[in-house]
């Protein structure tokens, strides 16, 4: 039985605050959602073996969303596989080749290996990680009654805390470099026609731009960020299907049975572009058609839709079965949607 993983500590119920992790956000969380999040992750790692229980507590502890969100993943995988009764092996061993998978699955007759992955870390409306609250919340301060509508648009992770006049002076040199006659309604022009200044750290950008006030006061006020990237919600799909799919291809485990767990959390996914990705339509016949070149070792892909802190119990899981291979019996109720809470025991 793992330890404790959260410590009993004074509860607030403030929000995140600069510098704090996900984790220990969760941890210090009066809120009554933060404490039920709180008690699913402590069900399930003292489900979680032993002599794995370490790695995953300092990823679950990481000051990077996206390690958080990854090791939160394969804790609800797990836990899904737990519950129907796998025996589950974390990062079996293979001879001869380099690398790991996540899980080694065993159910009755049925033996396969699962991959968990998390597609979209870079998009949509996935939680923005502390580091952005913090450049946002700095830029609010700052920037007191503008004469225009401040827009924050995000993309990628900010990996780092960034100074006050990083962020705040290019928004008020954007500001002080137009006069607010100049500046356009917000659904007057496109937008790269707006009066726009953009604030870059590694893969995270910070894209801002002008609008005149929407309030019925007409005063500026600062909004977002809100989340951009890919329009295309396809794209990132097979981009994490497909690392997957080579990478297990690279181990030469000849006819294992190989099944992808995608957590598909970006805002820019719709209903059909996870069967673009599988399939190459969005209009497959299940059971028929044939799943794209890249996936033919893949036995089958189980889609969570959304699986993200506080819509875990609106979640959806679906699997898709490869028509030219064979999935475990213990598999084949999820070719019928179901809840992600149902399966985890949440509801």
């Amino acid at each position: 039985m793992n330890e404790t993983l959260f410590k009993p500590i004074p509860q607030s119920q403030g929000a995140i605050v600069d510098g704090e992790t996900t984790f220990g956000f969760l941890q210090r969380g009066g809120r009554p959602g933060a404490i039920e999040i709180r008690e699913w992750i402590k069900t399930w790692f003292r489900q979680y073996p032993d002599d794995h229980a370490e790695e995953l507590r300092k990823r679950l502890q990481s000051k990077h969303f996206a390690e958080f969100m990854g090791a939160y993943f394969e804790l609800q995988v797990y836990s899904s596989l737990f519950r129907v009764g796998c025996n589950v092996a974390v990062h079996p061993s293979f001879e001869g080749t380099r690398g790991k998978v996540d899980f080694g699955v065993t159910h009755g007759e049925d033996s396969f290996y699962v991959e968990a992955t998390v597609c979209g870390m870079g998009q949509g409306s996935l939680r923005s990680n502390t580091n952005e609250v913090d450049a946002a919340r700095k830029i609010g301060q700052a920037i007191r009654c503008p004469h225009s509508d401040v827009w924050l648009d995000a993309e990628g992770e900010l990996p780092k805390t960034l100074g006050k006049n990083c962020l705040v002076d290019p928004v008020q040199k954007l500001l002080d470099s137009c006069s607010p006659d100049a500046v356009p309604g917000l659904g007057e022009v496109p937008a790269w026609r707006r009066p726009h200044t953009s604030i870059q750290e590694g893969d995270w950008k910070l894209n801002i731009f002008l609008t005149r006030p929407i309030a019925s006061d007409g005063k500026g006020r600062v909004h977002g960020p809100s989340r951009g990237g890919s329009v295309d919600g396809a794209s990132p799909i097979v981009k994490a299907l497909r690392k997957k799919a080579k990478d297990w291809a690279d181990k030469n485990r000849g006819d294992a049975t190989f099944v992808i767990a995608v957590n598909v959390c970006h805002s820019e996914c719709w209903p059909g572009d996870e069967l673009m990705a599988i399939y190459g339509k969005s209009d497959p016949v299940f059971g028929q058609d044939r799943f794209c070149g890249y996936l033919s070792r893949v036995a089958g892909v189980i889609v969570f839709g959304n699986a993200t802190l506080g819509a875990e119990s609106e979640a959806k899981v679906r699997m898709h079965a490869n028509p030219d291979r064979s999935i475990p019996k213990c598999l084949r109720p999820l070719q019928q949607e179901a809840s992600l809470g149902e399966l985890i025991g949440l509801t």
